[in-house]
């Protein structure tokens, strides 16, 4: 969301609302000791700490550190070593780790906006269709399901139909570009059952998950989180570790791990290997666990759902042309909400470090 220029006094960088001198053209990344050991700089010279703070920051493959380009890596993937192509007088160099401290109180006010909008999304979104479920509930014995009424008016039609809420709490149906023409408030549905926190262990979806403890009642929602069959023991171990740290602060909230009812293996021997041209994995995998899990308590009826999601325009090309609020996705019964969707790395991860220093 904001621009980004090298901070040479903390070995860090600084946000910007606008473009200054200096403005990084993309967003770099952490850089770790861990990468530098795969790297080889630990045997070519260099000297570091093994700290938990990061030591370079890296855009594409370039690496640089208090604003300087120190060197460049070919190759480095799973089939070829990485081949170092120094800056002229880099062969050798002793660093030190980010000033983190410093570098978060620098940054403070930004983030302090980007919580605070990002929160009041999640907080906005939860009211606007926790009230909407309540007031289309009150308003017949039998409730009305504008979202199907909806699809009827769009198919004879033929133009995009909106749900609005006018303001004596009664709903209407509109086209989608007269609504938005009028600043109405659009619905995907006025028949919210769940709202989820949609958890895969990555650093935005831990990033969604704090924001949404601190935006919804515990009580309100529930943690999903899939186990794959491809999930590494590191990653389950993570899920079990962050569900014991926010059922210390939140004893309620449920955290609910989905699971196929059948092995991957006993996949691959029936469809063959998954691969670029046949994707089947993440639908069969993870997909269809989900939802099947989305039930109606006590029932067997589907619950329409409403999952706050870690997807950010920056990952991909696709993901860039996303809307904030999406219907439809994955699950025709469940509504993507995107809080973090404009944020970029360096404000994920500051907003990480922050979190993590401020539960020590």
């Amino acid at each position: 969301m904001y621009k980004v220029t090298w901070d040479k006094e903390t070995g860090g960088v600084l946000l910007h609302s606008r473009i200054v001198e200096g403005t990084l053209g993309v967003v770099p990344r952490p850089v770790f000791w861990e990468e530098l050991d795969l790297l080889g700089l630990h045997c070519l010279g260099w000297s570091y700490p093994h700290t938990a703070e990061p030591l370079l920051w890296a855009v594409n493959k370039q690496y640089w550190y208090r604003g300087e380009l120190m060197f460049e890596a070919k190759g480095a993937n799973i089939y070829d070593a990485a081949t170092i192509m120094f800056q002229p007088g880099k062969e050798k160099a002793r660093l030190k780790p980010v000033n983190l401290k410093k570098m978060l109180k620098r940054n403070a006010e930004f983030m302090f906006l980007l919580e605070s909008e990002a929160i009041e999304f999640i907080r906005e979104t939860f009211s606007q269709y926790a009230s909407a479920r309540h007031g289309a509930e009150q308003g017949d014995a039998a409730p009305i399901d504008y979202e199907t009424l909806a699809a009827r008016v769009e198919k004879r039609s033929r133009q995009k139909m909106a749900i609005v809420r006018e303001d004596c709490d009664s709903f209407e149906i509109m086209p989608l570009d007269t609504a938005r023409e009028q600043g109405k408030r659009v619905f995907h549905t006025t028949k919210i059952d769940k709202f989820l926190a949609s958890f895969s262990g990555g650093k935005d979806s831990q990033v969604v998950l704090d924001l949404c403890t601190r935006a919804i009642p515990s009580t309100e929602f529930e943690v999903i989180y899939s186990d794959t069959g491809y999930e590494l023991p590191p990653s389950l171990a993570l899920f079990d570790e962050v569900k014991a740290h926010y059922r210390r602060l939140f004893p309620d909230l449920k955290f609910s791990l989905v699971r196929n009812h059948e092995s991957v293996l006993h996949y691959w021997d029936k469809i063959g290997t998954p691969s670029d041209t046949h994707r089947w994995c993440c639908s069969i995998m993870k997909t269809a666990p989900i939802y099947r899990s989305l039930k109606i308590e006590g029932t067997n009826k589907q619950a329409k759902s409403l999952a706050f999601e870690g997807v950010r325009s920056e990952e991909s090309n696709t993901r860039s042309n996303y809307e904030r609020i999406g219907k439809g996705v994955k699950h025709d019964i469940v509504i993507n909400a995107r809080p973090i969707l404009n944020w970029n790395t360096i404000e994920v991860f500051l907003f990480s470090v922050c979190s993590r220093l401020t539960h020590q």
